[in-house]
């Protein structure tokens, strides 16, 4: 079949030029492309290769490549909800992202910071929010980020000596005791 400018365009309808089979056309994202090159570079070069019948010709060439943004972009377009990136599992940039909502006494940040150091020396891959917002601020930017899974430390759960888990791609909460919330996120 012919592509791009090859179509023939009958009333609305796109059709192979060869076939007459009408065709769809969608928008999409070019994470990777060949081009043949030739002996465009191997001439100048004189990169060769003795053929079969002795004669000596110039390499024929071609490069390929992958786009690293564009394939980010792919599983964007592929992964997401109105809130942000819902980031697959095997291509995310961190397994858990850990939101400590702070209190006044500390005890929040320092079982946080236990977490965040027995997730890293556990090498879990964990994005630790530690900053001094509101949990309505930082909840809407940890779906923005769109980490797998997300651990929330309170003072309402270490009540219960408990922490918040979350997958992004859910909206189901589960309280999981902290002494095994290691071992729930491997």
């Amino acid at each position: 079949c012919g592509f791009g400018a090859n179509l023939e365009k009958i009333g609305d309808t796109r059709v192979c030029p060869e076939c007459g089979s009408p065709l769809e056309v969608k928008s999409c994202i070019e994470a990777g492309h060949t081009f043949y090159l030739g002996d465009k570079y191997s001439a100048d070069l004189k990169a060769s290769f003795v053929d079969k019948d002795g004669q000596t010709k110039p390499i024929q060439m071609g490069c390929y490549g992958i786009g690293l943004g564009r394939l980010m972009a792919a599983i964007v377009e592929a992964s997401h909800d109105k809130q942000g990136i819902i980031w697959p599992q095997a291509v995310a940039p961190f397994k858990v992202h850990l939101v400590a909502l702070f209190d006044s006494s500390g005890k929040v940040k320092e079982e946080a910071d236990k977490i965040y150091l027995n997730c890293k020396k556990q090498d879990i891959e964990i994005l630790y929010d530690d900053r001094d917002k509101s949990p309505g601020e930082k909840f809407a930017d940890a779906d923005l980020i769109g980490v797998p899974l997300r651990v929330v430390i309170s003072e309402k759960t270490l009540t219960d000596k408990k922490a918040e888990i979350k997958k992004r791609k859910s909206q189901k909460v589960a309280l999981v005791l902290i002494s095994d919330l290691i071992s729930k996120l491997k």
